[in-house]
């Protein structure tokens, strides 16, 4: 059945509506390893809003299409720019966006599940340990580019990583890159359970179901707690400090010349595939 409340006009994004309380949010560029470009962070932040002002959203559920779960920013979409000027009110208008989304992900009313079907990268990656539960299947991996691009953490991760994976692992990922498999992942506690590929979104909507259908004055009450109001404002401190400086970061040069030498690698590397 449709929803009694309207679900917002996606075209990154597929919406399904399960009757029983619960919202699937899927990254749907298959074509693309669903990386995200400016519309998908600006229609997740829409879904979000959605959850946040309706009552009858119980869960959320965010997995991928295709064999990606999210490839992080979309960075073929860089587009050249009049001016210096405009190309910072561009970037500045985005990651604006991206703030006001993470913060929404941090105040989310209620439990997200995050079904985590493929690699798993950058932004996509990141906002995982915003979620209440992440599935994933053995053969997801989970990786933060952000020194190759000359960027810095953000989705939290420079709180949350070191606290659930710990400095050393977090360390290796958001200065070194290092990609990280599921199983080391469900080890070290970031991945709640590891399940077959072809079983992942019947088990993440089962299992969301079933804790719609349990009492959410309850389950209300156990967030906040587990989510007490002094880590929310961290969280939210994080945000805004880590989205400030990767403002300065995306402005600056060398972040334009790693994005430019990776471009190269990527063309030199479709070339040789073409021999």
């Amino acid at each position: 059945m449709a929803p009694e409340f309207s679900l917002p006009h996606v075209s990154t994004l597929k919406l399904d509506w399960h009757d029983e309380g619960v919202l699937v949010m899927t990254f749907n560029r298959p074509e693309r390893m669903n990386s995200m470009v400016p519309e998908s962070y600006a229609e997740w932040k829409q879904v979000m809003e959605l959850v946040h002002r309706t009552p009858a959203i119980r869960v959320l559920v965010i997995t991928g299409s295709g064999r990606a779960y999210s490839a992080g920013q979309d960075l073929s979409t860089v587009r050249p720019y009049a001016s210096e000027q405009e190309e910072h009110a561009d970037i500045f208008r985005r990651n604006e966006v991206t703030r006001k989304l993470t913060e929404l992900l941090i105040t989310c009313p209620v439990p997200i599940i995050a079904a985590v079907n493929g690699p798993a990268i950058g932004y996509g990656c990141t906002t995982l340990a915003l979620c209440d539960l992440v599935l994933a299947t053995e053969s997801a991996v989970f990786r933060t580019p952000f020194a190759e691009l000359a960027f810095c953490a953000e989705g939290c991760s420079s709180l949350t990583f070191p606290r659930i994976l710990g400095p050393a692992v977090a360390n290796d990922m958001i200065l070194f890159g290092r990609t990280v498999g599921a199983k080391e992942m469900h080890a070290r506690g970031f991945v709640a359970r590891l399940v077959q590929q072809e079983e992942l979104l019947r088990v993440a909507v089962g299992l969301a179901v079933e804790l719609a259908g349990r009492s959410q004055a309850a389950i209300g009450v156990s967030r906040s707690l587990v989510r007490s109001e002094e880590l929310v404002g961290e969280l939210v401190r994080v945000n805004n400090r880590e989205m400030d400086e990767l403002y300065k970061r995306m402005i600056s040069e060398d972040a334009k010349q790693a994005i430019a030498q990776m471009f190269a690698r990527l063309q030199a590397k479709a070339a040789k595939a073409k021999i």
